[in-house]
């Protein structure tokens, strides 16, 4: 029985390590592709929100100095002044009521 010696391979044909080396260099240059446009995206959008942002702050602030500040201060103020504060008064009940629950609990006790 002669020994059987592996064939060694040869450079045409690559190894299995070769293969998996080449996928995953091939899945790395996709993620790196990916990852490039997704931050070129983001990078778009934020410019558009600061300047959506700097549009809605130029509207709030032209609001603002329209509005009549002093005008709506003296009209809270007299508001104020017209309403007084009224004062709960408890009044006491009347001693009658009193007297009938007493003539009833009475009468109560007499009956049985």
């Amino acid at each position: 029985m002669d020994k059987k010696t592996p064939a060694a391979p040869s450079a045409e044909q690559p190894s299995l390590f070769d293969k998996a080396g080449e996928v995953l260099s091939g899945i790395g240059h996709k993620i790196s592709d990916a990852k490039d446009s997704v931050t070129s995206f983001v990078k778009d959008e934020a410019v558009v929100v600061k300047k959506a942002t700097k549009k809605i702050a130029r509207i709030i602030k032209k609001a603002v100095k329209k509005a009549p500040v002093k005008k709506a201060l003296a009209k809270k103020a007299a508001a104020k002044k017209v309403v007084p504060k009224k004062k709960v008064v408890k009044k006491a009940a009347p001693k009658k009521a009193a007297k009938k629950a007493v003539k009833k609990v009475a009468s109560n006790k007499k009956k049985k």
